[in-house]
């Protein structure tokens, strides 16, 4: 008897799971989503974007948000850990990254604030106001905005082995940035505004490829 109701305590939470699953799965099909993009390509011709610390839809949402390279050149709209709700920003003022079901969150109200993916609450720390100029600014800290980190890491970690091909190639591989809360500034501008884009356009770097030629 008792072995019955573990396979039935077990059945129902299995079911409940999947129904959540499906719930998820939905509203990630019909949710109006865009990719939030840095205005200024900078040295990442296929733009870089709010990005959650995972890989689609193969890793657990852990260590908050970074700069990625924007992943609309995958030809299938803003993907799992690159497309916001839109609609629920322009209602609530939420950024929150519909597959997932996390918002983005100001970790401390303070210069140089970790970007957190929490579950969404509603709490005065997943509020936020997207200025004319681009900025993203915490309703609770309104001299805040999000900003992207001045130094690139090529790879994310996958960079090609030293050898195995020439640089030249290794223009289209994963690239990452820090992304934090800082003092909104005009000398930090160009990191510190962003644009909601839904279709991919591919833009000229600003500045020079990262790579050396080969010898």
């Amino acid at each position: 008897m008792k072995t019955i109701s573990r396979l039935v305590i077990i059945s129902a939470i299995a079911c409940g799971f999947a129904q959540s699953v499906i719930s998820q799965e939905e509203a990630w099909e019909n949710a109006d989503r865009i990719e939030i993009k840095l205005v200024d390509p900078l040295d990442e011709p296929r733009g870089w974007c709010v990005d959650l610390f995972a890989h689609l839809r193969n890793a657990l949402p852990l260590g908050g948000f970074q700069g990625h390279n924007c992943f609309l050149d995958m030809e299938r709209g803003p993907t799992e850990d690159q497309g916001f709700d839109a609609e629920k920003f322009e209602q609530e003022g939420v950024l929150d990254l519909v597959y997932w079901d996390v918002c983005l969150t100001l970790h401390d109200p303070n210069p140089r604030s970790f970007v957190a993916a929490e579950t969404c609450t509603g709490a005065p720390a997943q509020e936020f106001e997207w200025s004319s100029a681009g900025q993203i600014i915490p309703k609770i800290a309104p001299e805040l905005c999000l900003t992207l980190g001045s130094s690139t890491i090529p790879g994310g970690g996958r960079l090609a082995p030293v050898g195995a091909r020439p640089p030249k190639d290794n223009v289209d591989i994963p690239q990452i940035r820090r992304l934090s809360f800082e003092t909104c500034s005009d000398e930090h501008a160009v990191l510190q505004s962003w644009g909601p884009r839904r279709e991919y356009e591919r833009a000229e770097a600003t500045y020079p490829s990262r790579f050396l030629e080969s010898n």
